[in-house]
């Protein structure tokens, strides 16, 4: 049986996967990524994790019909390589060339983290049967992918759909990029869970700190909301601010695309309605063709498969 090996390199963990061709993920390994080690080791890890997967499933390499790296950041889809990101701090990283040293006989993909979390949302998550979908990635930063008449876009260059750069506050703070007040500096987990982080600090009476058990390390992206729910007015300020970020920046976005729906990805979607509710009531007031049938706004169904499914299906779409 042919099947295709996905690869995750993200800032926290290495995963690969055996992804069959209705893009249901049939095995998975993770490590952690200690990205700094730089790219040879990263790929070698990479590497090693397939084959334990390739032995445990008693598959061959012969049985590997394609291989797809999923990478945050700009893809130079001539060369294979990761032009720059700010998030790894690869810049032309040679990804194909250090993969085909192991896979030689192999196609290899590669391709931006969030167009692959579209691709499998597309496929067969949230946007499945749907011909115009946008899914955003909510992680340490933001990134989306765009799916236009079923087909991915990715633009000039491969360099389009870099949706966590929209400046959302021209007057806020500087994101990792060097702009200021890009939509990932207000609405990525690390913001949200930076900005979660101060206020517990600034305030030793605070919810949050109750919520955390006064160990900061353990905010996460959900903390504020759990603190608002007991009552904690800042933390119901920073929450507050978090919707209102987002539901402006998914209508800015529905406004240039409509697509016919917004699927969110990330730690931030264990809210669920709790978080959509809101976004979308705020949408629906600054979306310009109200009077029409809006986006449907919904959660990934892919789950943290999303990225890895959608490297594994790269061969296909790469294809259309």
């Amino acid at each position: 049986m042919k099947v295709n090996i996905g690869v995750e390199i993200g800032a926290k963990l290495i995963q690969a996967g055996i992804v069959d061709k209705y893009g249901r993920l049939i095995a998975r390994s993770k490590i952690q990524s200690n990205y700094e080690r730089g790219l040879k080791e990263i790929v070698a890890e990479a590497v090693k994790l397939i084959y334990d997967l390739l032995e445990d499933r008693d598959y061959e390499l012969r049985n590997i019909k394609s291989i797809g790296v999923a990478c945050p950041g700009v893809p130079d889809e001539e060369n294979s390589k990761i032009v720059k990101t700010y998030v790894l701090g690869l810049y032309n990283a040679p990804i194909k060339d250090e993969f085909k040293k192991h896979f030689p006989h192999t196609p290899i993909y590669v391709e931006n983290d969030a167009h692959c979390a579209a691709i499998a949302e597309s496929a067969a998550g949230a946007a499945e049967d749907l011909d115009y979908s946008l899914t955003i990635n909510v992680g340490t930063g933001i990134s989306g992918g765009v799916i236009i008449d079923n087909r991915l876009y990715t633009g000039m260059n491969n360099a389009g759909a870099v949706l966590g750069h929209m400046v959302i506050d021209k007057n806020g703070k500087q994101c990792s990029c060097g702009r200021i007040g890009c939509f990932e500096t207000v609405c990525s987990a690390r913001a949200l869970i930076e900005e979660t982080r101060a206020a517990a600090m600034n305030n030793p009476d605070s919810k949050i700190l109750e919520v955390c058990e006064n160990d900061l390390s353990k905010i996460t992206e959900t903390t504020a909301y759990e603190a608002m729910e007991l009552g904690d007015e800042e933390a119901k300020a920073i929450f507050d601010r978090y919707v209102e970020n987002m539901a402006i920046a998914l209508a800015n976005f529905a406004n240039i695309l409509m697509p016919e729906v917004i699927v969110i990805c990330g730690g931030i979607t264990n809210l669920g309605e709790d978080l959509l509710r809101p976004v979308r009531d705020k949408m629906e007031d600054w979306i310009y063709s109200r009077e029409t049938t809006l986006p449907m706004l919904k959660l990934s169904e892919m789950g943290s498969a999303s990225v890895l499914v959608g490297a594994g299906m790269l061969a296909e779409y790469k294809r259309k």
